[in-house]
């Protein structure tokens, strides 16, 4: 799912629980629009880091290009791949989030927008039947991608 779509979606979700409950107030609907987009960071960071390219246009583009790509793969190939480790999309990122919110219920808010995209991102990987082992735990795409190969990498 495209930034712009967790946006829009984010920006509802967040409307409908700042009708339902408004003690959330303009701050938790801001933090819970933010968190929904900005879980995506890890993406960027993965491109920046292995690329050595801090450019947000060009990894962008990096993302698009081989996730078409990907979608050029038979279902046997797509087996082999993978895109990245996302850090923050996984069960690892909500617990420290979690702890962190004993101190700063603040962070209740970006644990929700976190939630929320991982939903998002279950239900559009789900409906295009690609791999959701990134939404699971970081330590599970750590094993699970052992011996995979990068999009870019693979012939």
């Amino acid at each position: 799912m495209k930034p712009l779509e967790h946006l829009i979606f984010g920006m509802v979700f967040a409307l409908i629980l700042f009708v339902i409950f408004p003690q959330i107030s303009l701050i938790g609907f801001f933090l819970i629009v933010a968190s929904t987009v900005l879980i995506d960071v890890d993406h960027y960071i993965y491109y920046a880091y292995t690329k050595k390219d801090w450019s947000l246009k060009n990894a962008y583009n990096w993302f698009i290009k081989n996730g078409k790509k990907y979608h050029k793969l038979s279902e046997n190939q797509k087996k082999d791949i993978y895109f990245g480790i996302c850090f923050l999309h996984g069960i690892e990122a909500i617990i420290i989030l979690f702890a962190f919110s004993f101190y700063f219920t603040f962070f209740l808010f970006i644990i929700t927008g976190f939630i929320f995209h991982q939903f998002l991102d279950f239900i559009d990987l789900t409906s295009r039947n690609l791999s959701r082992y990134k939404l699971i735990s970081l330590t599970y795409s750590l094993f699970y991608t052992k011996n995979k190969k990068l999009i870019e990498d693979y012939n």
